[in-house]
């Protein structure tokens, strides 16, 4: 496969502005992460209009939404039921707030536009690791992995119970889908996600407080590797057909790395999915072929060898492959305008170092990456999405958490605009 590096362009002059949102997100209480950025296919952050929103653990066991009123004043809703792992925050065409989160994206929760309390809908579930989208007309689809991509569509007009619901087989365990939802057609973006057992491999400990007595204790894991080895796109063009198909493609592929019996291998994963203006799809991802033997192989490569990449083609395919550089993640945003905004992210994921920007030319040309100035080491970074409901804009809406391995409770706000731009 052809992936030629992009140019570089004259750099662009831009305008960031930094607030914190809170400084006590993720307590633990029950020896959960507590982690606001858990999820990186997630929405955490939305706009709707003149409103934006925010999601973020409460402690380990429940979530929150916040509401900006002013610079660096949130208001935040009441807490959410206990959830096992993170949600995604929408918004519909009427400006109500919608929360998908559970267990196996079980329940949906609708507050409206001033958090004044919400509804609660439990009608159907997905799967694990799911993403969720809102659809221009009110729809809500989710997907999620780990044996099967399980996915349902939710139908405004019939209280949000499920419209379409399924399920496609995997080969191995996949998941942290990002989902789009465009009309009748349906689009997901997924990797690896299995374990495998072994005494040849190494395993990892964590500190937590005991369930019970609240004393810290030390918590090893099995020994085994995670081998994150291919991502995988998924496309429906009628997913509320009676018999939906969908076709799967691979996008990245590093399986030549691995050998089985010493667990060395490369990396690749998914990292962000946008749909433009014009109908044609979008996938960044990224790779690091350096091989390793850690549990997660990102943990203990050089990110120095990581490279980012931008496909772009129809939905469905076939998509051209361009390298954006040594990144370890992105984030895309299309601007009113039709030009394409990166969001470019070097460092080791949960203490990343730098976050950089640059804006799309023609195809296979962006303007020189430009350094942010962040406030410290942060974890993933996350911006307002028209796949979740949120307002095109000119300016983009950032969302990151401080340090994972820090073990921050800082939740931060940025507002990325052009100098002179407003």
């Amino acid at each position: 496969m052809e992936r030629n590096t992009v140019d570089y362009g004259p750099a662009v002059a831009v305008e960031f502005a930094v607030e914190r949102i809170t400084a006590t997100a993720g307590h633990t209480l029950r020896g959960g992460s507590g982690a606001s950025c858990w999820g990186y296919n997630q929405s955490n952050i939305v706009r709707c209009g003149a409103e934006l929103y925010a999601l973020s653990w409460r402690d380990d066991l429940s979530l929150r939404v916040y509401r900006r009123l002013g610079p660096g004043e949130w208001a935040e809703s009441a807490p959410l039921p206990p959830v096992p792992q993170n949600g995604n925050v929408l918004v519909d065409g009427q400006g109500r707030v919608h929360v998908v989160s559970g267990a196996n994206a079980s329940w949906h929760a609708v507050f409206d536009a001033q958090l004044r309390g919400y509804e609660m809908r439990e009608h159907t579930a997905a799967d694990s690791r799911f993403g969720a989208a809102m659809g221009a007309d009110g729809r809500i689809f989710a997907a999620g992995g780990l044996e099967r991509m399980a996915w349902y569509v939710l139908d405004p007009e019939r209280d949000y119970r499920p419209l379409a619901s399924g399920a496609v087989p995997h080969e191995r365990q996949r998941g942290y889908n990002f989902t789009v939802l465009h009309g009748r057609a349906a689009h997901a973006f997924c990797s690896d996600d299995y374990f495998v057992r072994g005494e040849q491999y190494p395993n990892d400990w964590f500190k937590r407080p005991h369930p019970e007595t609240g004393e810290v204790e030390r918590v090893e894991t099995p020994r085994g590797i995670y081998p994150v080895l291919k991502s995988y796109y998924y496309y429906c063009a009628d997913v509320l057909a009676a018999a939906p198909d969908w076709r799967m493609q691979v996008i990245s592929d590093v399986a030549d790395t691995f050998t089985p019996a010493d667990g060395a291998r490369g990396t690749t994963e998914q990292q962000d999915m946008l749909l433009d203006d014009q109908g044609r799809v979008h996938l960044i991802y990224f790779e690091n072929r350096q091989r390793v033997t850690t549990v997660w192989a990102a943990m203990g490569q050089d990110h120095a060898n990581s490279r980012l990449y931008h496909a772009m083609g129809p939905p469905g395919g076939p998509f051209e492959h361009r390298c954006l550089g040594s990144y370890n993640s992105g984030r895309l945003h299309q601007s009113p305008d039709g030009r394409m905004h990166f969001l470019l992210t070097r460092g080791r994921r949960g203490a990343a170092q730098e976050l950089h920007y640059a804006v799309g030319e023609p195809w296979g040309r962006i303007s020189e990456p430009v350094p942010l100035a962040m406030p410290g080491r942060f974890w993933h970074a996350f911006i307002s999405t028209r796949r979740a409901g949120g307002t095109p804009t000119s300016s983009i809406d950032c969302y990151w958490t401080g340090a994972y391995e820090s073990k921050s409770h800082e939740v931060w706000y940025g507002r990325l605009t052009e100098a002179g731009s407003g």
